[in-house]
């Protein structure tokens, strides 16, 4: 009887273990959108246009940004109870590697930091760690913005971040290398921008110059010929 009731206890203890990785097995997957999506693919998800993505870089590596918000209203005119106030999607080389989610604040007024982690427990499992360390976010160096959970599994993280100016919420998907590649790739296309900057003001002023001088030219001549004295 007891050996029964032993194995009963470990059975249940290891449904709880699986259903807690199962809950956080997939961590790049944020509602329809995943990391290492294309471009095209997460346009399509996302019902925007391709002319909506931005290109950052070309070179060494391609990359883009697409600036996203959901609709606001239905079919009939109401409106939605979408807690998402827009997501930014960055790509390395036709590879979505960060998901940059913003919540709108009528949607999260009133709860609590605990209230957040709690909610996105029950999609991703309890986070790897809790902290309350203060750092920039890239989208905008006056806005500090707190850690307030870490969810991590192999290659991706999810960091749950709270912004004390705004008083709002984010949450922030990355592939760890593929934005590697992307922060590499960055860094070496601003280098080759410094680098060629003075030869691309040269030609853009030579490019304005000769416009000018083409305008007067034809001005002259279209004058030359309608002139009556």
């Amino acid at each position: 009887m007891l050996l029964h009731f032993l194995r009963t206890v470990t059975f249940l203890v290891l449904l709880v273990m699986v259903a807690a990785i199962a809950a956080a097995a997939d961590l790049g997957t944020y509602r329809q959108f995943a990391l290492g999506t294309s471009v095209a693919d997460t346009v399509s998800q996302a019902r925007a246009m391709e002319r909506d993505v931005k290109v950052q870089h070309a070179r060494p590596a391609l990359l883009q940004e697409l600036s996203w918000r959901p609709p606001y209203r239905g079919t009939d005119g109401a409106v939605t109870a979408e807690s998402v106030a827009g997501i930014v999607f960055s790509f390395v080389d036709n590879q979505l590697f960060r998901m940059t989610i913003d919540y709108d604040n009528e949607r999260t007024e009133g709860l609590t930091k605990e209230d957040m982690v709690k909610a996105l427990s029950t999609t991703y499992g309890p986070p790897s760690s809790r902290t309350g360390a203060t750092a920039p976010r890239a989208s905008d160096s006056l806005d500090l913005s707190a850690t307030i959970a870490t969810w991590r599994q192999g290659d991706t993280t999810i960091e749950l971040r709270h912004s004390a100016y705004r008083s709002s919420f984010g949450l922030v998907i990355t592939s760890v290398p593929l934005e590697a590649a992307a922060r590499k790739a960055r860094s070496a296309a601003e280098t080759t921008d410094a680098r060629e900057a003075p030869a691309r003001e040269a030609a853009r002023a030579k490019a304005e110059a000769d416009a000018a001088r083409a305008a007067e030219v034809k001005t002259r001549t279209t004058n030359q010929e309608t002139f009556t004295p």
